[in-house]
Order: structure tokens, then C-alpha cells, then sequence
């Protein structure tokens, strides 16, 4: 039986994906045995998978406190996380942000401003209408 390049490309990596899910599989049936051994009667089921990174399409890890703390101290006054967001795209020329788009930077910023809270930002109202500014 005869492919085209393309086919065959998708043949072998369907391939070796196969074997590296099922050399998974045997790997963690190895793992769960020895937890099996080491603590009679663990339940395995209450282990959570790692969640996969999702990659953010603006900001590399780590960039994301830097340019909210740049968009905070140009601001000069408390800003919402929306707000924040919202200038950091902006500074990334992203000047039609989708909802989800919104909704994903959102989720990154509540991720990483309340751990520099007391060391480089600080928040002030309650829970919900949180504003955000550099500590001076």
C-alpha cells in the first residue's frame, strides 16, 4: 500500500504517540504498585492530574508581574484588575481584546498579584472590587 509523504508523516506519528501513551500507561500502573506497597489501601483516584500549561500568547512566564507593576506605577492611582489588564494589552498593541481573551489575562493577573501583595503591590476595598497599586 502506497501513501503520500504527508500520510505517512501522520502514520509515524501516530505511531510513536501510540507507544508513548501505552509505555505511559505501564509506568504509572508501576507507580500506582509501589504506592501499593509502600501504603496498603491508598486510594489513587484522589490524586489529581498536573494540569498542562497553557500558554500565554502575550506574555512569557514571569513577564506578567513585570508589566503589571510597569502598568501600576504609570498609573499613579488604584487600579482594577481589568483595568490593569486591559492598558497591558494594550501596551502589547492587542487593541480589540476578545471576552476571552479579557477573561484569560484576568485569570493570570488573580494568579499572580495576591502572591507580591505586602512586597511590591498592595489592594485596597473588598474581595470583589479589589483595586490594585505599587507600593512606594
Amino acid at each position: 500500500m502506497t501513501h503520500s509523504p504527508l500520510m505517512y508523516g501522520l502514520i509515524e506519528l501516530h505511531r510513536r504517540l501510540d507507544g508513548e501513551v501505552r509505555k505511559g500507561r505501564e509506568n504509572l500502573a508501576h507507580v500506582r504498585a509501589v504506592i501499593e506497597i509502600v501504603s496498603p489501601g491508598f486510594d489513587v483516584s484522589t490524586i489529581r492530574p498536573v494540569k498542562a500549561y497553557k500558554e500565554n500568547p502575550w506574555f512569557q512566564r514571569g513577564e506578567v508581574i513585570l508589566e503589571a507593576l510597569s502598568v501600576l506605577r504609570e498609573a499613579h492611582m488604584p487600579l482594577s484588575q481589568t483595568e490593569i489588564v486591559k492598558r497591558m494589552l494594550a501596551k502589547r498593541g492587542v487593541t480589540d481584546p476578545t471576552s476571552a481573551d479579557l477573561r484569560n489575562m484576568r485569570n493570570a493577573l488573580h494568579a499572580t498579584l495576591p502572591r507580591y501583595e505586602g512586597k511590591a503591590v498592595k489592594s485596597t476595598g473588598e474581595r470583589q472590587m479589589r483595586r490594585w497599586s505599587v507600593i512606594t
